[in-house]
């Protein structure tokens, strides 16, 4: 009986063991990326503003739906900061490709690239948000560069307070 459970159990084996392939499938791909036009769109509100901090990118988006131009994103308020979960994730489209990049510096901005610059040549940049960001441009500016300057400034603070060894206690008296 033994001998016959060996058998058996190696003819199952043999017909029942099957390779298993795994074949690697690009979900985000540079084609998909300039053919959706909430993402070129992203692209060239990063490229027109330089750097910018990906929580500055938000506030940007939000003031856009603000001015009456929406691209689609759902955002809700922490705090008093805009946050959309859907950007972030096309903001991760757009490093995932190499359209932009985030800085090396301790600051960790985003920019475009040499291939996002050349992707926004080719793609088809909605007139509507060219025609919104030049009528607001100063306006856009200043805001862009007023958090940016305080998300810096918070970076920058941070980093010191770890050089010196962690928190300073409050003086007992």
């Amino acid at each position: 009986m033994a001998k016959k459970k060996r058998e058996d159990s190696k003819q199952q084996e043999s017909k029942g063991s099957k390779e298993l392939k795994i074949t690697t499938i690009h979900v985000v791909t540079p084609d998909k990326v300039l053919s959706n036009e909430r993402q070129i769109s992203l692209l060239y509100l990063i490229d027109k503003f330089g750097p910018l901090h990906e929580k500055t990118i938000m506030k940007l988006v939000y003031m856009l739906n603000e001015k009456g131009y929406n691209l689609g994103y759902n955002f809700r308020l922490v705090g008093d900061s805009p946050y959309s979960p859907e950007l972030k994730n096309d903001l991760v489209a757009l490093l995932y490709v190499g359209f932009i990049e985030a800085e090396t510096t301790l600051y960790r901005k985003l920019r475009t690239t040499g291939e996002g610059k050349d992707a926004l040549a080719k793609a088809n940049v909605p007139k509507g948000l060219i025609d919104v960001i030049n009528k607001n441009f100063e306006e856009f500016r200043n805001t862009a560069s007023m958090v940016d300057s305080e998300l810096d400034l918070q970076i920058r603070n941070r980093f010191r307070e770890l050089q010196r060894g962690g928190r300073r206690r409050a003086p007992l008296f």
